[in-house]
């Protein structure tokens, strides 16, 4: 179902585990990114209410998302650092192109392919930590950011042909590969 072309290196969620909070920190910037990827997309095509209405429901979910880490940080006696960004993001938006009709699909694919690589991150965090609360939640999570790669694939096939929604899927996905061969396992959650 999902698109990607490799599995993340198996050293990433060693260094995780070596810094949990760092990780669950930056979890909770890539779930509020999440939330602004849907409003940039609805302030762009206020014209597409089916846009519309799928990015607030994702909208609202991704600020719950937020709003679960922040607790969870809350409950653990730390606070939320700052956003150090998110290169592995940033390189993959180079990708989208800068004209229309290529942009609002491209936005559209890339935002599916993030949220692909955050549910295979999800799965392997709810098999490997230890902690049950956690644990769950990534499990949760996952489930819904699957979903989430679903939702934008759907409207991308609503505007543009099946046979272009999966060359371009296909092209932009290469491009997402070989940026995750190069990852550092940096314990973040797209390091």
């Amino acid at each position: 179902m999902l698109c990607l072309k490799n599995s993340t290196n198996p050293g990433w969620i060693e260094a995780v585990k070596a810094n949990l909070l760092v990780t669950i920190s930056d979890h909770a910037h890539c779930e509020k990114k999440a939330a602004n990827t849907g409003m940039v997309l609805i302030n762009k095509y206020p014209e597409k209410s089916d846009l519309g209405f799928a990015m607030c429901n994702l909208i609202e979910e991704e600020i719950d998302h937020y709003r679960s880490v922040l607790k969870f940080l809350d409950k653990m006696g730390e606070k939320l650092s700052r956003d150090t960004g998110d290169p592995y993001a940033r390189d993959l938006f180079t990708q989208v192109r800068k004209n229309e009709p290529g942009r609002f699909l491209d936005h559209l694919l890339v935002a599916g392919i993030i949220e692909a690589r955050s549910c295979e991150r999800l799965q392997i965090l709810a098999e490997h930590i230890e902690e049950p609360e956690l644990k769950a939640f990534y499990k949760e999570l996952a489930d819904i950011e699957a979903g989430h790669y679903v939702t934008f694939t759907k409207i991308a096939r609503t505007y543009y042909s099946n046979e272009e929604v999966k060359q371009r899927l296909d092209e932009l996905s290469e491009f997402e590969a070989k940026l995750v061969e190069n990852l550092t396992n940096e314990p973040t959650m797209h390091g």
